[in-house]
């Protein structure tokens, strides 16, 4: 749980500090599955954005397309769940 915990908390706090995430900035931080875990935070009440990019450089410098970046939406999340993520930050 702790492991799981802490994947959870390093995707959300690397969006809110940068903005953004996509797979590549992901796998940097060791979490894997992006996608998956952005589902995870999702099931916690999390509301977030997409925009797919082209053009996005893996480790070795290979272009992808296609490549999904995640924001957070503010907007469409309740107070209590702002302040439950916001919670995360001080973690």
């Amino acid at each position: 749980w702790i492991t799981f915990r802490l994947l959870l908390t390093k995707a959300f706090k690397y969006m809110f500090m940068t903005g953004s995430i996509n797979r590549y900035e992901a796998d940097r931080l060791g979490i894997c599955h992006l996608a998956a875990r952005v589902q995870d935070l999702e099931q916690k009440g999390f509301r977030y954005r997409y925009q797919d990019e082209n053009g996005v450089a893996d480790f070795h410098g290979i272009t992808h397309d296609k490549i999904r970046r995640y924001f957070i939406d503010w907007q469409n999340m309740s107070a209590e769940t702002r302040a439950y993520f916001v919670g995360w930050i001080y973690d």
